[in-house]
């Protein structure tokens, strides 16, 4: 057990200034030097999911692993300049993987080759999104009883979040840096909450048949800890200026809450996955941790949610 911790610190002091550094100096290092360190971060990110998404379904190196590495690492591009055809790339890579015949394919790709060039018919993106939407739900209609559908479904599991990250850090110049390193802590607060407390105090199981381990205390524990953390943040930012507002600071405390309750919700969504499977972890890439699900897999639920509220302010649809 002391040999897993000390693992699991190691391994964490090793990887936070990987994933901090191009955060915070991102957009300086790109540009002074042309570098897109964050973007280089989202598709390393995107493509590790991917492996380690084949090798959990067992189609580790087939064409439909590489399609969905490639997905992955182009969509981490276009959420800085483009989300609705990052989106597109998603539905595409999906119902490409998903399609049982070359036939198949090739229809969807023509069908979805056109949907950008409906793009310049519209003033607004929400049309074309719309669109987009309504051919994917219909083309996955078309697939159901595919083998490769439950594979294929990996695609919005891993791309969207990366999209939702990528949307998050180019939002706002003044403080999207700051949104997505919040983001960043309020999820791990929640990780550790959720450890230390459930580990401390025990008691009730919260969903013994997906999570042997999980408690009603380690979930207490987890909101606590992910509200003291963006507390801590939120005076950070307040003091540099940053926030000026007192409801703000309420707003980010309250929201980490919610966030840690939704980042749970994608740790058990993943946990479900891996029992369907049959497997304890990921994959056994990080020492003391398991894999990159296993790490990541609240956040990638929180980014979706993030972004989606951004989205709203962003487009007046919600204060």
């Amino acid at each position: 057990m002391r040999s897993n911790l000390f693992l699991r610190i190691v391994s964490a002091l090793i990887l936070a200034p990987i994933v901090l550094c191009p955060i915070w100096f991102g957009k300086s290092v790109y540009e002074e030097y042309g570098i897109p360190l964050y973007p280089i971060l989202l598709v390393t990110l995107g493509t590790g999911l991917a492996w380690e998404w084949g090798e959990m379904f067992q189609k580790k190196g087939s064409a439909n692993q590489l399609m969905m590495a490639l997905t992955a690492g182009l969509v981490a591009f276009m959420s800085i300049s483009n989300p609705t055809f990052g989106l597109w790339l998603i539905l595409l890579g999906t119902t490409l993987i998903a399609a049982q015949t070359q036939a198949a394919r090739v229809l969807v790709a023509v069908v979805y080759f056109y949907m950008p060039l409906l793009a310049v018919q519209f003033e607004s993106s929400v049309p074309l999104l719309i669109a987009e939407l309504i051919l994917f739900f219909l083309s996955i209609l078309m697939c159901l009883g595919s083998k490769q559908l439950k594979f294929a479904l990996g695609v919005p599991y891993i791309c969207l979040p990366i999209l939702a990250l990528g949307y998050i850090y180019y939002i706002n110049e003044n403080i999207s840096r700051e949104i997505v390193l919040w983001l960043i802590f309020v999820v791990w607060a929640t990780d550790v909450g959720g450890f230390v407390v459930g580990k401390t105090v025990g008691g009730p199981k919260l969903a013994p048949k997906i999570s042997a381990k999980k408690t009603w205390s380690g979930l207490i524990g987890a909101i606590l800890f992910a509200m003291a953390v963006a507390y801590v943040f939120a005076l950070y930012l307040k003091a540099h200026g940053i926030i000026v507002e007192e409801s703000y600071l309420t707003r980010l405390v309250l929201s980490a809450g919610v966030l840690a309750v939704i980042a749970q919700v994608g740790d058990f969504f993943e946990s479900a996955i891996k029992r369907k499977l049959g497997l304890k972890d990921s994959s056994n890439l990080i020492p003391g941790h398991g894999g990159l699900f296993d790490r990541v897999d609240g956040l990638l639920f929180a980014s979706m949610a993030t972004a989606l509220v951004l989205a709203m302010i962003n487009n007046g649809w919600f204060m």
